[in-house]
C-alpha cells in the first residue's frame, strides 16, 4: 500500500510540472495584464522559469525515484498514471480560472503544448532510465 502511494505521488508530482508549465505559457496574457509587462518580457521571464523548473523537477524526480521506487520496474507505472492527474488539473483550472472572452491562444502555443504532452513520456522514461540502477546478477546486462 506504500508502494502504490509513492508511485500515485510521484505521478501527481509529474502533472503537476507539466501543468504549471503549460499554464504559464498558456495565461501569458493574464501575467502581461496583472503585471503591466510587455508580451516579450513575459515570453522571457516565462522561458527562463520554465527552464529553471525543469532542471530543478529533474533533480527532484530523480532523487524521489530512486529513494520511493527502490529499483523496481513498477515504476514505469508513471508513463501511464501522469495523465489522469493532469487531466484533473487542467479541467479544474480551467474551471476557476478561464481565459477572458477575448482571448485566443496562438497557434505556436497550441503546437507548443501538443508537443510538450507527446514528450513528456519520454521524459518520464529518461528519469525511470537513470534513477533504476542495473543489476550486474541479470545476464542480459553484463558488462
Amino acid at each position: 500500500m506504500k508502494y502504490f502511494l509513492r508511485l500515485n505521488t510521484l505521478s501527481a508530482l509529474y502533472a503537476l510540472a507539466l501543468f504549471i508549465a503549460i499554464e504559464l505559457i498558456i495565461n501569458v496574457s493574464h501575467i502581461s495584464e496583472v503585471y503591466g509587462w510587455e508580451w516579450d518580457n513575459v515570453y522571457i521571464a516565462i522561458a527562463i522559469i520554465n527552464v529553471i523548473g525543469l532542471l530543478l523537477s529533474t533533480l527532484i524526480f530523480i532523487k524521489l525515484t530512486k529513494k520511493w521506487m527502490l529499483g523496481r520496474k513498477n515504476s514505469y507505472w508513471t508513463l501511464i498514471l501522469w495523465v489522469p492527474y493532469f487531466i484533473v488539473l487542467l479541467y479544474f483550472f480551467t474551471v476557476i480560472v478561464p481565459l477572458n472572452p477575448g482571448v485566443t491562444l496562438f497557434p505556436r502555443f497550441s503546437l507548443l503544448i501538443f508537443g510538450s504532452c507527446i514528450l513528456f513520456p519520454v521524459y518520464i522514461t529518461f528519469i525511470n532510465q537513470y534513477a533504476l540502477p542495473i543489476r550486474m546478477d541479470d545476464p542480459d546486462t553484463r558488462l
